[in-house]
């Protein structure tokens, strides 16, 4: 028995191809724009505040260059098409600062504080008293009007000259917040949170001179689909959107392991899962891979942070089994010592993350499964962590942690984006958040999120929903959703994406999936492959055995029952 198992493993190995095989490459169109942005910190490093403001200019751009403003020369305007300033501490700038501001003849803008060193460009901003704001609006547009929580913003004071995009008001009157003179832009605030985000992001359309587009994208993505789901409830809710034609996005999660006991499942331990998942990939969802077994040391699948230490609130830097290695700087004898001790633990991370996503993808690709886009369990991952993933997936979905000090820091941008600290990676923002069990009025706060975000032009309307909530509540989201004015539902496979791994490429364009998969090198990578198949054809191979043991019974009995006939006859007999 063993040997036949040997000869079969081989003969799949050398046999053609199990899986669909196709070539597809994807080139990303380049943006003309060129952005430069200096900043003033409080540590003279790129941080959370000006990631919001990387994740609101990609929109618009993939090339975005940030600098210290303290380091800034001339020579850094070279190539540069747009210009910003974003002070987020009060700070003394150098003369090169009001040099590069004045030199520059593209569109400027200028965001929080230090305006008044800004050179000629701002004269036309003067400080003022500071004002509480309780709601923003843009003038002459009634549709892009909403009430805020209390606000404190600096105050500026303009002359008539000076146009008002966006202005807060409160009891006694209005204020202005965005402001333009020529191509020389002012932002009143160092919030670029939401609802300040949406007015933000507006105000971009203009300041890259890009038409607004029509129509309100959305998505709903199925979360933590893993072997233990139920296949009733996922077919369920596939067969809600297949009649109502929407497409949608599956955060698939490979692996469930048992808190308790370890032991892990696979999807060909759940072959009626399986069988859903092929089923909805087909008739109108896409799959995301959404880690690979969504949790970390003793934590359940779904519940974990697969990517994040979360008890010591830091990046993955041992195995799961390891104690945290909790020194800091003034626990070395120097800084080179404690530089190489940081490396060590990036290095840790990277191939942690490595060996993680490429069996993810490796695996669903094994089951016919394939994988458009990432999503990190809870959102939650390293700067580091991005990059490694860039090198995986061209998409990613989902809300974005903004620093490694502190894994709550993340957070939503409102429109699709490809920040510079995504490395490439095309961000699909996630704004609604979910229906939470608890919550009986979820669905009506998600409606309320969407009517925010239709500030912005093009504005993303995305949530999530859990299967397991049934189909009730489900019906009740997708019907808000189709209420949103003029909604056009996104699919991962009409865009173009591509996911790579060790003997894997998947590509997606034009409404359809391709492969390019090294069925003999993936066979080879995990005994675990190969063997699924030879599970699969032996049970058609035991299927096939018994239809023709079925036949010939019933071939037999109709033999026998012919002959039975024949010989009453021959006797006369009725």
């Amino acid at each position: 028995m063993k040997i036949l198992l040997k000869t079969f493993i081989v003969f799949l190995l050398l046999a053609g191809s199990l899986l669909p095989y196709a070539e597809s490459r994807v080139s990303a169109e380049e943006d003309e724009a060129s952005v430069l942005v200096l900043y003033s910190s409080k540590d003279k490093t790129v941080d959370a505040d000006q990631r919001l403001l990387d994740m609101a200019i990609g929109a618009f751009t993939d090339s975005i260059t940030f600098k210290d403003a303290e380091t800034v020369t001339v020579e850094d305007i070279e190539g540069v098409t747009h210009l910003f300033y974003y002070g987020k501490v009060q700070d003394t700038l150098s003369s090169n600062v009001r040099e590069v501001m004045d030199t520059f003849s593209g569109p400027v803008m200028a965001l929080g504080k230090n305006v008044e060193q800004l050179g000629n460009g701002f004269d036309f901003v003067k400080s003022a008293h500071c004002q509480t704001i309780t709601a923003l609006s843009m003038p002459g547009q009634p549709d892009k009007a909403m009430t805020i929580e209390p606000e404190e913003v600096d105050g500026i004071e303009i002359d008539e000259e000076t146009e008002v995009l966006v202005q807060g008001e409160n009891k006694t009157g209005t204020y202005p917040i965005m402001v333009k003179r020529e191509n020389h832009y002012y932002y009143d605030s160092d919030s670029l949170v939401p609802p300040f985000s949406m007015y933000f992001s507006q105000v971009l359309y203009d300041v890259f001179d890009i038409d607004t587009p029509a129509g309100n994208p959305a998505y709903i993505r199925l979360e933590d689909i893993h072997p233990l789901a139920d296949p009733e409830q996922l077919m369920a809710v596939a067969e809600i959107l297949k009649e109502k034609e929407i497409p949608y996005m599956m955060a698939v999660i490979p692996v469930y392991t048992d808190p308790e006991t370890g032991e892990e499942m696979h999807f060909n331990d759940a072959p009626e899962v399986l069988k859903a998942l092929r089923y909805m990939q087909k008739n109108g969802g896409s799959v995301i891979l959404h880690g690979y077994t969504h949790q970390y040391r003793d934590s359940e699948t779904g519940e974990g942070f697969e990517f994040w230490d979360v008890e010591n609130d830091r990046p993955i830097y041992q195995g799961q089994e390891e104690e945290a290695d909790l020194r800091r700087l003034e626990d070395f004898e120097s800084r080179e010592a404690f530089e190489e001790f940081t490396e060590e633990n990036k290095a840790f991370e990277r191939d942690y993350i490595e060996k993680r996503v490429t069996r993810g993808i490796q695996e669903l690709a094994n089951f016919g499964l394939y994988p458009l886009a990432f999503e990190a369990p809870h959102y939650t991952m390293s700067q580091n962590g991005y990059e490694v993933v860039s090198e995986y997936f061209s998409t990613y979905v989902g809300q974005l942690q903004l620093h490694d000090k502190d894994w709550r820091t993340m957070e939503t941008t409102p429109i699709p984006s490809k920040p510079s600290f995504l490395h490439g990676m095309q961000l699909l923002p996630e704004t609604l958040g979910y229906v939470k069990p608890e919550d009986d009025k979820a669905v009506e706060r998600m409606m309320k999120q969407a009517d925010q975000y239709q500030i912005t032009d093009g504005g993303m309307t995305g949530g999530f929903y859990h299967p397991y909530l049934g189909v009730e509540r489900f019906e009740d989201l997708i019907e808000g959703m189709e209420q949103i004015p003029d909604v056009q539902w996104i699919d991962l496979k009409e865009m173009k994406n591509v996911t790579t791994a060790e003997n894997v490429e998947i590509t997606s364009g034009d409404g359809t999936i391709e492969t390019d998969i090294n069925q003999r090198g993936l066979m080879m990578t995990s005994m675990d492959f190969p063997v699924y198949h030879i599970k699969v054809a032996a049970e058609k191979s035991m299927w096939g055995i018994a239809g023709i043991g079925m036949s010939g019974v019933v071939l037999f009995g109709a033999y026998m029952t012919v002959q039975r006939s024949s010989r009453k006859r021959m006797r006369g007999e009725k």
